[in-house]
Parts: structure tokens; C-alpha cells; sequence
């Protein structure tokens, strides 16, 4: 008996400095791929980053989005507060943007007590390795870098499901739980199917656990109405207006369409065959209790799959889920496995590690596979050199290259300048930089020289992997050419 407790008090002692360690690795594999200025999707800059510094300066860029009012306001009011603060603290330089990049990091981070949380439904081992996943899952941590709508709320449903379907939950468990599953919905909307398919399979079966869940769910909704009114909109009018836009006047569907099949095909380039065999193995070896958020993964998958518009982000709720389940999955292998051949070390940290370690050579091995972060996001040079040309007090007016635009907005600028876009053929070269915007904006950023720019210095060429992005100055003033405002631009491309 003595023997047995002490080995018990070594391995729970081994157990915490394992979880510190992951949790280490964690912020230590975001720090390595922190990339502020990198982006995957226009929409980290032009629907979140640009309208919570509209929030908090007053000013900025109106995407069709905002002005059709197709979006609740929950994330740019959220991250309008670090770029306020700032603004005030440091007036002039980009720590706004660095605070509002780092807030919404730290917010996808619930996704660790999540994973911890689910693990535990079987055993610290299986929590340790879930914990593992999510903390160093090379996705995952990609992910957690991108500002992104599906980023937080797939966290935020994570954190919902440890919740709701753990059959011992408190009363307080389960009305965070039905906060927490309302708050991701408000957070995506197109998300409502995952987390209806969750709650109903989590609460079906226990009537007396829907009264805290429905609170919970009521107090979400209480605040979505608040930041609604607070943005100065009818409550939830946002949904029907963007139920219209997207599938009524198919919106969404002019920046293309994939057919059923399409998310499979980007599971497949995402993971790679090995890490992709591998993850669905383990996921099916994970037990009946983790059959609703397999069900709701597989719902929301499906459900995408119906709308002609496909991107890979939209079901990383579903992956997100699939590779927590995987890593149980992946533990109760090892057990299997344990208990025939070496016993002894079924329940030894020693297999725990061993675990972990095969997850971590299959995430190196799909980073390579796949091209890793450089493959799925870039155009950093873009902003940097527009920071560049900010820091010159001379500069009076910025252009950027139609094909460049993307990736610039004034949220990103330590000062305030005025930005514009030039015309398309400017950038290949077809078309000569029109002598009114050559005359409005005293700094360009494009890639080659282009054609009506011999008043122009090139000051800095910055590489990207396809192409390379310059900066180029004059000397002189600026003059105005209202057609080439990059608002006026947005609103005359319909973007």
C-alpha cells in the first residue's frame, strides 16, 4: 500500500510538471509563429482589426459588409478596447494593433482548458494528451494567430461542450456552458448547427439540465442584443439581412463556389494521407461518450458542404473537435496496446510522453507536407513597407496597387494617412499610374516600377514568395483625387 501511494504521489507530481510544460509549449509555439502582419484572409483586417479601430478612433474603412450591416459588431467591439488603450498609451505606434493582435490570441486559448476538460471525461493521461494537441497541433496554434470569427468561436464551443457534456456538471457548469455555446453562435453564425446538434445530444437524455443551459443561452442572447443596440442596430437584424445578402441574392457565392466534395479534398491538403489516416483512426477509437461531438462536427461539415461558397475555415470548429478526439482516441490505442504487451506502464507518464511524442512528429511531419503557415497565409511585406512610408512625415498620401490592396488598411499605420488605390493594370504594367493620383499620393507601394512613375525613388523592396513588394517616394505635396479614395474604391468594386 505504501508503495502504491508513493508511486501514485510521483506520478501525479510528474503529471503537473507535464501539463506546465505543455502549457509552456503552447505560448512558446505562438510566440515562434506570431506574425502580425501576415494574413490568410482579408477579412482579419478589413471585418475585425479595421472596424475596431473605426470603434475606437472614430474613423476608418466601411467594407460592403459593415455598410450592409450583414455582421453583429461582438468581435470589433472586443478588440476596440486594446486598440484604445493603445492609442492612449502609446500615440503614434502600432501598440494598438500588437494589443488587439495579442487579445484575441489569448481569448482563443480557451481552447486548452477545453481539451483539458474533455481529456478528463476518461483519465489525466487522456486530458494530458488532448491538452498536447491543441497546444502544439500545428493548425491549432495557426489558427490561434488568425483573427478570425471561426478561430474564437470554435474555441469558445470547445470550452461549451467540456461543459455540457460532462455528466457531472454543476448547475453553474451548465449555465456557462449555455452561455458559452450562445456566445460562439453570436460570435459565427454559421456555427448555429454545430452547437444545436451539441446541446440536443448533450441535454436529451437529462430534462432536468435544460433550465441552467437555457439561462445560460438567454444571458448570450441578452448580450448580443446589447452590443447590437450599443452599434446602434435593431437587435439581430444582422441575421435576416445576412440570410438575404448570402444565400438569397448569393452574395457570397460571387467569390466562388466548390463543389459537395470540396472540404474533403481540403482535409487532404490541410493534414496530408498520413496525419489524416492517422487522426480519423484515433478519433473512431475515442468511445460512445464522444459520439455528440463527433455527430456535431459531422453536421457541421455537412451542412457547409450544401453552400456553394466553401473555405477550409469554415469547418475548423469540426477539425478543431476531430483532433481532440483523436488524441483520446490515441490514448485509449496505447492503453490497448499497454495492457497486452507491457502493463506495468499503462499508467506511467512514460506512455503519456510516448503519446505526445508520436503527435508531435506526425504535426512536424503535415507542417512539412503542406507547407506549414507560409502555404496558407503571407503578404506581410505589404504592411510593413506601408508602416515604413507612415513613419516618414513627409509622406502625405499612400497608394497601393489594386492587386495589393488586401492586405493594407489604417488600423495597421502608426498615423493616420490617407490611402488609395490605384486602378487595375497598374500593377502588371498595362497601364500607367494616372497622373491625378501620381499627383495625390507622394508614396506608391507596388512590385515592379510601374509605367508614369518616373517622379518616384524606390526606397525599400521587401521579398514575398512569389513576387517582391517596393516602396517608392517623391518629393512634393499631395493633391486630392477623391476616385481613387480606397473608400471610394471599396464601395465602386462592391467590396
Amino acid at each position: 500500500m505504501g508503495d502504491h501511494w508513493i508511486k501514485t504521489e510521483a506520478a501525479t507530481r510528474d503529471g503537473r510538471w507535464l501539463v506546465l510544460g505543455v502549457l509552456a509549449l503552447a505560448i512558446l509555439l505562438r510566440i515562434q509563429a506570431w506574425a502580425p502582419f501576415d494574413i490568410s484572409h482579408a477579412d482579419e483586417l478589413m471585418q475585425y482589426l479595421e472596424q475596431a479601430n473605426r470603434l475606437a478612433t472614430g474613423h476608418g474603412l466601411l467594407p460592403w459588409e459593415s455598410r450592409a450591416g450583414v455582421r453583429n459588431s461582438l468581435i470589433p467591439q472586443i478588440l476596440s478596447m486594446p486598440l484604445w488603450l493603445g492609442h492612449r498609451l502609446a500615440p503614434g505606434t502600432l501598440a494598438g494593433m500588437y494589443l488587439a493582435r495579442a487579445t484575441f490570441l489569448t481569448l482563443t486559448l480557451v481552447a486548452l482548458p477545453a481539451a483539458w476538460r474533455l481529456g478528463t471525461f476518461v483519465s489525466r493521461r487522456h486530458a494530458i494528451v488532448a491538452l498536447f494537441v491543441v497546444a502544439a497541433w500545428w493548425e491549432s496554434v495557426f489558427f490561434s494567430e488568425l483573427l478570425l470569427s471561426e478561430s474564437l468561436a470554435s474555441a469558445v464551443l470547445l470550452l461549451a461542450a467540456s461543459l455540457l457534456l460532462d455528466s457531472s456538471a454543476s448547475r453553474r457548469m451548465l449555465l456557462a456552458g449555455g452561455f458559452l455555446a450562445g456566445f460562439g453562435v453570436l460570435v459565427r453564425l454559421q456555427y448555429a448547427p454545430f452547437a444545436a446538434v451539441l446541446v440536443l445530444n448533450a441535454l436529451w437524455r437529462s430534462p432536468e439540465r435544460w433550465r441552467p443551459v437555457v439561462a445560460g443561452g438567454l444571458g448570450a442572447a441578452i448580450l448580443g442584443a446589447a452590443s447590437d443596440m450599443v452599434a446602434g442596430k435593431v437587435p439581430y437584424a444582422w441575421i435576416f439581412i445576412n440570410f438575404s445578402k448570402n444565400i438569397v441574392e448569393g452574395k457570397a457565392a460571387g467569390f466562388g463556389t466548390s463543389p459537395a466534395w470540396q472540404y474533403f479534398v481540403e482535409y487532404y491538403l490541410h493534414f496530408g494521407a498520413a496525419a489524416l489516416l492517422f487522426v480519423l483512426i484515433c478519433a473512431a477509437a475515442a468511445g460512445r461518450r464522444y459520439w455528440p461531438l463527433l455527430l456535431a462536427a459531422a453536421v457541421n461539415v455537412a451542412v457547409h458542404s450544401l453552400i456553394a461558397h466553401k473555405e477550409y475555415r469554415f469547418v475548423w470548429v469540426s477539425t478543431l473537435v476531430i483532433l481532440v478526439v483523436a488524441a483520446v482516441g490515441s490514448q485509449n490505442l496505447a492503453d490497448g496496446i499497454l495492457t497486452r504487451r507491457y502493463p506495468r506502464l499503462r499508467e506511467s507518464m512514460a506512455a503519456v510522453l510516448l503519446v505526445t511524442a508520436v503527435w508531435g512528429l506526425l504535426s512536424i511531419s503535415s507542417f512539412r507536407v503542406t507547407g506549414g503557415y507560409q502555404a496558407f497565409r503571407g503578404g506581410g511585406a505589404i504592411p510593413k513597407l506601408a508602416v515604413k512610408a507612415a513613419q516618414d512625415p513627409h509622406v502625405c498620401r499612400l497608394a497601393v496597387v489594386d492587386e495589393f490592396y488586401a492586405h493594407v488598411v489604417p488600423a495597421q499605420l502608426p498615423r493616420p494617412v490617407p490611402l488609395s488605390v490605384t486602378p487595375k493594370g497598374v500593377y502588371d504594367r498595362t497601364a500607367p499610374l494616372p497622373p491625378d493620383l501620381a499627383r495625390a499620393a507622394n508614396a506608391l507601394i507596388a512590385s515592379e516600377r510601374p509605367l508614369g512613375t518616373e517622379a518616384y525613388r524606390r526606397v525599400a523592396c521587401l521579398a514575398m514568395p512569389q513576387e517582391r513588394a517596393c516602396l517608392y517616394v517623391r518629393h512634393g505635396p499631395c493633391s486630392s483625387a477623391p476616385y481613387y479614395d480606397f473608400q471610394t474604391a471599396l464601395e465602386r468594386s462592391g467590396m
